[in-house]
């Protein structure tokens, strides 16, 4: 069955609403972020008109038109330390019921009732411009003048190859993709340059999705396996390595590792950052378990890392080493051709997985 997301605005803005609604293919989504897991709720019937009733948690109020299939329309109403959000449903609906942890969120799902007739829709005076598609950020790292990691494969082939096959299979179900090249090419000469251009198109108000793809390496050859950053303080000597190597290497490594550091010092301090953050953490631990899934190889985990090229995305953003190039056995492993389109698949997984989650409308 394909997926299709309708999504109505950009990932940013949205993260920052409370509830937040999302209209897909068959069903209307009312998502509320729940910041206490003491905050308590209730769903009530009445007519036309459901009611979420929330406890412990006192929302501003606000309302909004829907005007989807299910819904007309919502009205937050504060009541003391409770809330009620009141659903103006158009006809027969069915309501599915749901929380979820990391973060603390209740979703409503809203379908029209089987056999209930669809609703009568007004003649509008014009055609209704479609929503956008969401659209993905694909970074096949390096390129150019910089090969990257060098080892059973060459990186900025490997990681090129593998954004060209998950482009493929994004566009097959409907999401759109953009690439920071489509060819062995870099950007600029200058290394910073390079990285803060690739940066530079994450801040479009229509990319949903920012992944940057890579290959990995050590010097004792010995290491094999996934892993996913997300942009933060490097937490072990082993990450900041990794992430030195990543921002170029050496004393220019070093230098641009340490101007992303003061922004990821930044981030404590800006509560909108911060939450952006956690849906990056997110994202970052759902590529890595579905790309382990689809590959069998090892999931070494997922972290943060003061990665130039995420440092000022504004949407959840990753950096993924797809597996190590130089382990005698992976890396010959990566040299497949039918070995890549596992990664591909794996990566695919996972951002379907991300989307259909809730956490964005």
């Amino acid at each position: 069955m394909r997926f299709l997301f309708l999504l109505l605005l950009a990932l940013w803005p949205m993260a920052q609403a409370n509830p937040r609604v999302g209209v897909h293919e068959g069903f209307t989504r009312v998502v509320v972020e729940l910041p206490d897991p003491g905050v308590g709720y209730a769903l009530e019937g009445e007519g036309a008109l459901l009611v979420v009733r929330l406890t412990g948690l006192s929302l501003p109020p606000s309302e909004g038109v829907v005007n989807s299939k299910e819904l007309a329309s919502y009205q937050v109403v504060p009541e003391g330390k409770g809330t009620r959000i009141l659903l103006r449903t158009k006809g027969q609906v069915e309501a599915k019921v749901a929380r979820y942890p990391d973060p603390d969120r209740l979703v409503v799902d809203l379908y029209l009732a089987k056999g209930a007739p669809p609703p009568t829709k007004p003649q509008p005076t014009a055609k209704a411009p479609k929503p956008p598609k969401p659209m993905v950020l694909l970074d096949p790292g390096h390129g150019g003048i910089d090969p990257g990691m060098v080892g059973y494969v060459v990186e900025k082939e490997l990681v090129l190859d593998i954004a060209l096959r998950l482009r493929r299979l994004l566009v097959g179900e409907g999401i759109e993709v953009l690439l920071t090249r489509n060819s062995d090419t870099h950007l600029s000469p200058d290394k910073r340059e390079d990285l803060s251009r690739r940066a530079g198109l994450a801040d479009s108000s229509r990319v949903n999705l920012f992944i940057s793809i890579h290959a990995n390496a050590t010097p004792t050859r010995t290491a094999q396996g996934v892993e996913v950053y997300y942009f933060g303080r490097a937490q072990s000597q082993a990450v900041l390595s990794q992430v030195i190597r990543e921002n170029g290497g050496g004393d220019l490594g070093r230098r641009l590792t340490q101007e992303a550091r003061t922004v990821a010092e930044r981030i404590l301090q800006d509560i909108v950052a911060q939450a952006n953050q956690r849906y990056s953490e997110r994202l970052a631990e759902t590529l890595g378990r579905k790309l382990s899934e689809a590959t069998g190889s090892p999931y070494r985990g997922s972290f943060p890392g003061d990665f130039f090229v995420l440092r000022y995305a504004k949407v959840p953003a990753v950096l993924v080493e797809v597996g190590f190039g130089d382990h005698p056995v992976e890396g010959r492993r990566l040299q497949g051709p039918a070995y890549r389109e596992k990664v591909a698949r794996g990566l695919f997984a996972g951002i379907l997985t991300f989307l259909a989650q809730g956490a964005y409308r």
